[in-house]
This record gives structure tokens, sequence and C-alpha cells, in this order.
């Protein structure tokens, strides 16, 4: 389906629903976040009022960016439900897996070439930088660019390039961003924003997690450790310890970074993050039942943890071996 009958079809049913909900993956990130504010935003300019739904409040970090928009927790019933950013229904908080079961219509917009297709309407561009570049294209005749929503779509892609320097940004990405400047509003000052809003308990998990970081296969393997009792120390969520995977492919000789966190006894998150042209992180994540983009994916260890972390790194090893 093409981006323009998508767009059209989604909008045509919204306007029609009783009750639409927007949702992203558990623990959003910033591309999460901001495409359902973006979203939000896009279907209020069409005369539809939607909701965004989150698992829980979310932590400080957002506060400058989130203070002035309302979000609910509680399970509701809806006719559609958009979900963006996810790649698969495991990733969307429980209390949205309920509305979901109930929902007459489901559309699904991302940019994980790993996405299952788990909406009765899915709108998957892999090739491209974020959700939020994505939305731009997919409803670029259908909103009014202001600088709201420039901010909130700048914002996305920023973060998920990594400032611009992932592999993901691409000729139109450029093109893209260059439109949303041009609504004037202060990029300079939302980037300070979100990079000087760091809570004091972000600052302790970088602290542990660059201590806790150990060197495998000569230095081409990087890992850094956030256990529960890490969490527990520093009064932490899970946000509050991502910046550590971005830094670990930035260690000369690293082509593989991989970082394991536990906010919750035995619940293991792991981020890969590679910056080598010829290692391919997803690859690794599929055979653990993860997946997510060639330079960064994602997965949880089950089981044993050592064993589990043992075989992830076996396999690392194996996969660049295979490269060299």
């Amino acid at each position: 389906m093409n981006n323009n009958i998508f767009a059209k079809n989604l909008l045509k049913i919204c306007k029609k629903a009783q009750g639409v909900v927007i949702s992203g993956h558990i623990n959003p990130d910033y591309d999460a976040l901001c495409s359902c504010l973006a979203m939000q935003e896009i279907l209020s300019q069409n005369g539809i009022k939607a909701d965004i739904m989150l698992e829980q409040p979310l932590d400080s970090t957002f506060d400058y960016l989130s203070g002035k928009y309302k979000f609910i927790y509680e399970p509701q019933n809806y006719e559609v439900l958009i979900t963006v950013d996810t790649a698969e229904p495991k990733l969307l908080p429980a209390n949205v897996m309920s509305v979901k079961e109930n929902a007459k219509f489901t559309f699904n917009i991302d940019h994980h070439q790993s996405n299952k297709m788990y909406a009765q309407n899915n709108y998957v561009q892999g090739e491209i930088s974020s959700a939020c570049e994505v939305i731009y294209y997919l409803f670029e005749k259908n909103f009014n660019l202001t600088q709201t929503l420039a901010q909130f779509l700048y914002l996305g892609i920023y973060t998920d390039t990594g400032g611009f320097i992932y592999s993901n940004t691409k000729e139109n990405t450029f093109k893209c961003l260059a439109n949303l400047i041009k609504t004037g509003f202060d990029a300079d000052d939302l980037l300070l924003k979100c990079f000087r809003n760091k809570s004091l308990a972000s600052f302790e998990m970088t602290k542990r997690a660059f201590n806790s970081i150990k060197f495998y296969a000569n230095g081409a393997i990087a890992v850094s450790q956030l256990r529960y009792e890490d969490y527990e120390q520093s009064k932490a969520n899970l946000n509050e310890a991502k910046f550590i995977v971005s830094y670990l492919p930035t260690i000369q000789n690293v082509k593989v970074g991989i970082a394991v966190s536990e906010p919750k006894p035995n619940d293991f998150h792991v981020s890969l993050r590679t910056a080598c042209n010829d290692v391919n992180v997803s690859e690794i994540a599929k055979q653990f039942g993860g997946g997510g983009h060639i330079r960064a994916s994602g997965l949880t260890l089950k089981g044993d943890y050592q064993k589990a972390l043992n075989a992830l790194i076996k396999f690392t090893k194996y996969t660049l071996e295979k490269k060299s």
C-alpha cells in the first residue's frame, strides 16, 4: 500500500471511529514518544481526537517535552489503535495489548526491518532513519507543518540517527530536516534541553556502566552490565541507563558494543550497537529472538543469565570471525 492510500485510509477510519489511541514500545525513547506526539498533532489538525497510552508515567528526562501533554495508562475501549516505532507485539505495553485485542482497526507505522507486520494495516519503511521521518513523508500532504509538529519530528530523527552520524541518515533525511527547520523553531535550544536534562541517577548509572565494561575477542567486543542492584541503589529506571550502548562502539578497535540492563530481577534487556559497515547486529539479535536495525538492535536474555550472556558473546565472536 503506497503512502497516500495508507494515510487517507487511516484518516478516514479515524474520523468515523469511536475512540482512537496511539502508542509506542515499552520504555519509549525519543523516536517512540515523539512519533506518538506527532501523530496526535496530525490527527488533531484533521479534526480527530486521539489519546496517547503509555505503560507508566515518563521519567523526569522528558519533563521539558512532555510536561504540556496528557497521557493515559488505563485500558479503555477504542475502535482504532495506532502503534508507532514498534516492531512486534511483545514490545507493546501490557495495557496497550489489552486495547489491541478489542480494537476494530489496527495500524502499525514503523521503520524497523524486523517488523512482524502484526497490525491489520502496516506501513513499514525499513530504509528510513526513524519512525518520525516515516510519519513526515507518510502524512506530508495531510498536515500543516507547525513549529510544534516540527520539533517533535526533528527530535525523533535527531536521536534515532545518533545526531545524524548513523548510516540510516540519508539524503532525504536532510531534506526532511531542512523543511522542519524552516518553520523557525529553535533547534539549538531543543537539543540543549534534550542533552542537558540528565538526572543524577542517570549520571550514577553511567559511572557504574563504565566501570563494568569488559572486552572480548581481542577487544572487538565490549560488554557493559547494569544489574538489578545498580538500579535499586541508584533509584534509576531503564531510560536513565541507555547512554552507555552508544558509547561502546566509539572505543578504539571495538566492533560490537553490548549493553545489558536488569531493571527488574531476572529481566535482562540487551542493546547491540556497531559502527562497522560490514557488521549487521540485527543478525546477532535475531539468533536470540530479538531484532532491529543493521547498526542498532536489541533482545532479551532468558534462562540462566551467565550462560545466556556467554552464548551471546560466543555468537557475536563467531559473527565477527566470519567477516574477517
